[in-house]
């Protein structure tokens, strides 16, 4: 069933793609073009739910011609990307990547790529880089939603006297309601799960009804889409990755486009018209193809280079995106469709469907059992099984930092077995990372002591928008060094330059954030160095007080590379990554406020600084990530199983004062 053609349509098209596109290449003012996903979502809506209706009404609706026009329209394009990353992937990632690749792959196929990415993690997290298909989360959204959508319409014509309008609205109610509230507690699901995205779906099969007046005039309409575009331009513009998102936020760009499509309907209006000229038109043609390639070339462009992409690189992605997008349209999509496709018949269609299907779920599947084929680069694998390896001996450190610390009768403790807790080691995953190094010398020395994380290690200080009160995990910490007076050393670590300095290192992808704030309100509009300075001070204070003795851990240098990767891609390049590691002066610029901190508390008694950042630099002075063949580090910042015992000797006049207190 045809629709009359609204070429505005296919130009807000253009402006969502082009929003997601420019955002994820990091063009400045599309800080919020992530927007764009729920442009379309709003189109789709209203243009399938148009499709339907008509069908129903007259009476030639069928589910297998409905799944016949997706296949269409989604197939032909989406598996020659999946082909694409299988096979650059396969050149270019190491055995872990490449796995979770597999993965992908499979769940791509199958439509269901939002609950994988929902359950590895967020949408703005650091290893996106590595997901070159995370952006058909999208896609697995939408076909699961219109898995039952045809089957509610249809039941609403059969049974409920076609009472269209207040079903969808009711069911859109309910799913955005779910999404405000859920957005603050749940934000990762929410963002991916179809139950709190179903209403931007429906806000467009809502339009599709017709239910509401249309506008009269065309000043109503000129007021009704320029507000429209108005929110749109608002929400791309103005939100960030920090934005609480969707929930509430995500009103704005839906709103937006139902404006724009909603005032189109009973006729033109400058924003249509605008809309309406050939170049967006003709962008908005390609926009399904432009949304399929454009991530993974930018994913793979970043993950090869370490580094943002200058304005030339992102212009030629850009180039190359709109080139096989073209192409994918004339010589891949357009013969799927149209009146004379070339398999007409549905039975072959769906037939070739399914073998296309099984043949890319095999692949992803064989990929992930065989543990992402290490094979392919033995050597450059090697070395990362071996973190690895190493790494996964302390997998109980888990379970050690995740126990209640008020509902054990009897805590995990690292060292020496059956020795009395003398010491306790607290801070967050940095402090985690130095477990074996603690552990191996408090054996070496006969001690045992318990182990707390979450955060860095102060009192009174939360992150700014954390669920999580990190402020009164460390009060429970406090309480529990109080209540056991065995307990003579308090060990303390932390990432402190990314507290100190509110954000990740200089070449961290993408930047991570985290804006302290003072409980009390006595210093929340102060810098995150003073605040932390408040509440390092405060703590180290208490436990002085509570006549413990307190050794502060500086911190490690941050590569900002994933080292593992690094190594791996240095190695199938044959190219040093020297030149890209930290130089010791970046160190102590970016730790400067932490030093100056660490100054003033070496001068307390019964305070102790360690330095095992000295042993990281090289006669050059810049950082090392190797030392005997070994990665000293796991990520980007944290030490690795190796790395630990690297730093360890740094911790002996540590445990020899532990020891020797212990004996008095």
């Amino acid at each position: 069933m045809q629709l009359k053609y609204r070429a505005d349509i296919d130009g807000l098209r253009a402006i969502a793609v082009l929003a997601v596109i420019f955002f994820h290449a990091g063009i400045p003012g599309f800080s919020g073009g992530f927007v764009g996903v729920d442009v379309f979502f709003v189109i789709s809506g209203f243009l399938i739910t148009s499709i339907i209706l008509k069908e129903i009404q007259n009476g030639t609706f069928s589910i297998a011609r409905f799944y016949e026009r997706r296949i269409r329209r989604i197939f032909p394009a989406l598996f020659p990307v999946i082909a694409f990353t299988l096979i650059v992937g396969a050149v270019i990632f190491n055995f872990n990547a490449f796995k979770d690749l597999g993965q992908s792959i499979t769940a791509t196929t199958l439509f269901s790529s939002n609950i994988l990415f929902w359950y590895r993690g967020g949408y703005f997290d650091a290893p996106s880089l590595q997901k070159p298909l995370l952006h058909t989360w999208s896609l697995a959204v939408e076909e699961q939603f219109y898995i039952f959508f045809p089957l509610l319409l249809f039941a609403i014509h059969r049974f409920f006297r076609n009472r269209y309008f207040l079903w969808l609205l009711g069911i859109a109610f309910v799913s955005l309601v779910a999404s405000i509230w859920a957005v603050h507690f749940y934000q990762e699901a929410t963002f991916y799960w179809v139950p709190t995205r179903a209403w931007e779906l429906l806000a467009g099969s809502l339009l599709a009804l017709e239910a509401v007046p249309l506008p009269s005039s065309s000043v109503q309409r000129n007021v009704l889409s320029v507000s429209g575009l108005g929110l749109i331009s608002y929400s791309i513009g103005f939100y960030t990755e920090a934005t609480l998102f969707p929930g509430a936020n995500a009103i704005a760009p839906v709103l937006g486009a139902s404006l724009i499509i909603y005032s189109g309907i009973a006729g033109t209006s400058v924003v249509s018209k605008a809309l309406s000229v050939k170049p967006l038109v003709f962008i908005g043609l390609i926009s399904y193809s432009l949304y399929l390639w454009h991530w993974p070339l930018i994913a793979f462009s970043k993950y090869f280079m370490f580094r943002e992409l200058n304005a030339l690189e992102i212009t030629l992605i850009i180039a190359a995106t709109f080139f096989i997008s073209v192409l994918s349209l004339k010589f891949i999509e357009q013969p799927f469709r149209g009146n004379q496709p070339i398999i007409p018949d549905r039975k072959r269609l769906f037939a070739l469907s399914a073998i296309v299907m099984f043949l890319a779920i095999f692949s992803g599947s064989i990929i992930n059992m065989q543990n992402g084929m290490p094979y392919r680069y033995p050597e450059a694998n090697a070395a990362i099984m071996r973190v690895e390896e190493r790494d996964s001996e302390w997998g109980r450190s888990g379970e050690l930092i995740n126990e209640k610390i008020n509902n054990s009768k009897r805590r995990s403790t690292i060292g020496a077995v059956g020795k009395v807790p003398s010491f306790i080691l607290w801070g967050d995953s940095h402090a985690q990372a130095l477990l074996p190094a603690i552990s191996s010398k408090a054996k070496q020395f006969g001690l045992s002591g318990f182990v707390f994380s979450g955060g860095p290690p102060t009192l009174g200080i939360d992150v700014n928008g954390s669920i999580y009160s990190m402020a009164s995990h460390n009060d429970e910490v406090m309480s529990f060094i109080k209540q056991h007076p065995e307990v003579k050393t308090v060990i303390i670590a932390a990432r402190w330059p990314l507290y100190a300095n509110g954000q990740g290192s200089k070449n961290e992808l993408p930047l991570m954030h985290n804006r302290l704030k003072d409980v009390n309100g006595f210093y929340s509009s102060q810098s995150n160095a003073m605040i932390l300075r408040m509440g390092l001070f405060k703590a180290v204070q208490t436990l002085i007080g509570f006549g413990k003795k307190v050794v502060i851990v500086s911190d490690v240098p941050e590569i900002g590379f994933d080292v593992l990767k690094l190594s791996f891609l240095s190695h199938i390049k044959r190219e040093s990554y020297y030149g890209l590691l930290p130089s010791r002066q970046e160190y102590y610029e970016r730790n400067k406020a932490v030093q100056e901190m660490l100054s003033v508390l070496s001068k307390r008694s019964n305070v102790m600084i360690v330095h095992p950042e000295l042993m990281f630099f090289d006669k050059n002075g810049y950082a090392i990530i190797a030392a005997n063949s070994k990665l000293l580090y796991r990520d980007d910042d944290h030490l690795s199983g190796y790395g630990a015992d690297f730093v360890a000797p740094v911790f002996d006049n540590v445990f020899q004062n532990i020891s020797d207190q212990a004996v008095r």
